[in-house]
């Protein structure tokens, strides 16, 4: 079984030319099989505290535990500890009962957590019927769901990955004249670790002084971007 209680900690990721190269601290006893995942995928497994791994597009969530003898291949990805939620979802119901010249939605958000929408500029459009072909209403779909008499449609946006907190989000209806309705607000709170400082102008994200007299170092990072 894949367990984490003998990692002490997952050192940061370096890059060696075409490789990156992962090494982890452990209290583990020497001989110990170790697996590592990269954004849940098995890349590693036996007994060094130390892999090279062919460079992926991007450096994503690595998960590294021990596991028995004899399960050197058993590939444990299901039971990995959840990942971080970095995305929002949104689902609502809409539809012909909200005007019969209605052509969409509108996605608004905000740009900070908590900083208030922008309803300046959608971050998303969808359409409510692909094709122009009408797909609700009176007749049409299951009943009871929208207006008296009619049905709705369900639609949903998946938002692009942003920082933890509390996001608030904002969908409106949209007629064939550009004419805007009113929102329908939904705030989500995502629990997902802030983002790597922001870089310096050479690319570093960490930089230090060292004060030969004092054999003191002071180190320096931007914040997070939001």
């Amino acid at each position: 079984m894949f367990s984490q209680a003998e990692i002490i900690s997952v050192n940061p990721p370096v890059a060696q030319g075409s490789q990156l190269l992962v090494s982890w601290t452990t209290s583990a006893p020497p001989g110990t099989l170790f697996q590592a995942y990269l954004e849940g995928k098995l890349v590693y497994s036996g007994v060094a505290t130390s892999c090279a791994l062919p460079m992926p597009p991007a450096v994503g969530r690595i998960d590294v535990g021990t596991v028995a003898p004899g399960e050197r291949q058993v590939n444990w990805s299901a039971s990995l500890p959840p990942r971080p939620q970095r995305r929002a979802s949104l689902s609502w119901q809409g539809g012909t009962y909200l005007g019969t010249a209605i052509v969409g939605f509108h996605v608004y958000g905000e740009s900070t957590p908590g900083g208030g929408i922008n309803y300046s500029q959608p971050l998303a459009t969808l359409p409510a019927y692909t094709g122009g072909v009408i797909t609700d209403g009176y007749g049409n779909g299951g009943y009871g769901q929208g207006g008296y008499g009619q049905a709705s449609g369900v639609y949903s946006w998946t938002s692009p990955p942003v920082s933890g907190g509390t996001w608030n989000w904002a969908v409106c209806p949209v007629d064939s004249a550009g004419n805007v309705g009113p929102p329908q607000n939904a705030p989500t709170t995502l629990a997902a670790p802030p983002p790597p400082p922001a870089p310096f102008t050479d690319g570093a994200r960490l930089q230090y002084q060292y004060n030969p007299a004092s054999r003191e170092a002071v180190l320096t990072w931007n914040p997070s971007p939001a």
